[in-house]
C-alpha cells in the first residue's frame, strides 16, 4: 500500500517538474542568468532548478521536513544524507539534486551550448544517471537536459 502511495506521488512529481519547467521557462531563465552574471550553467541551473524542486515537494508533501529531505549541490547536506555507494573505483554518484524521503531521486542537470556535442553530453548524462540508479542508492533518477546547441539531438544520438 505504501509503495503505490510512493509511485503516485513520483508520477505527480514528475508531473509537476515538467509543467513547472515548461511553463516558467526556467531553461531560458538559466540561459539570461548565465549571460548577465558569469557564473556557469551548472550553478545557475542547481539554484533555480533546485528553488522549483522545493517548491514541488513543499506542495507534495507539506509534512515533510524540506531541509533534510531536498539536496542541492552546493547548498549544503542535509541530515538524511548519506555516502554513496561505491561505483567502479569512484566514491560514489553524487547527484545535482536529490531528494531523500520519502523516495530516492537523484536528478542530474546537463546542458549542451555553443562548442559542446550535445549528443556526447547526453550521453554522458545519461551514463551517469544509470550508474546512480545501478548503484542501489536511488529509487528514481531523473534527466534534465538542455540543447541550446543549434543542432538536433536525433541527428546527434544515431
Amino acid at each position: 500500500m505504501v509503495k503505490i502511495h510512493y509511485e503516485k506521488a513520483m508520477k505527480k512529481f514528475i508531473h509537476l517538474l515538467e509543467t513547472s519547467l515548461a511553463r516558467e521557462q526556467v531553461f531560458n531563465k538559466i540561459i539570461k542568468k548565465v549571460e548577465e552574471s558569469g557564473e556557469t550553467w551548472d550553478k545557475v541551473a542547481r539554484k533555480i532548478i533546485g528553488d522549483v524542486v522545493r517548491r514541488i515537494y513543499n506542495q507534495l508533501f507539506p509534512e515533510g521536513r524540506l531541509k533534510e529531505a531536498v539536496y542541492v549541490e552546493g547548498q549544503g547536506t542535509p541530515i538524511a544524507w548519506r555516502r554513496p555507494y561505491n561505483l567502479f573505483g569512484s566514491e560514489g554518484v553524487y547527484p545535482d539534486i536529490a531528494i531523500l524521503k520519502p523516495m530516492r531521486i537523484a536528478i542530474e542537470l546537463d546542458h549542451s551550448g555553443a562548442g559542446h556535442s550535445a549528443g556526447s553530453r547526453f550521453k554522458m548524462a545519461l551514463a551517469k544517471a544509470s550508474f546512480a540508479y545501478l548503484s542501489g542508492d536511488w529509487d528514481y533518477c531523473i534527466i534534465l537536459f538542455h540543447n541550446h546547441s543549434g543542432r538536433l539531438m536525433k541527428a546527434l544520438l544515431r
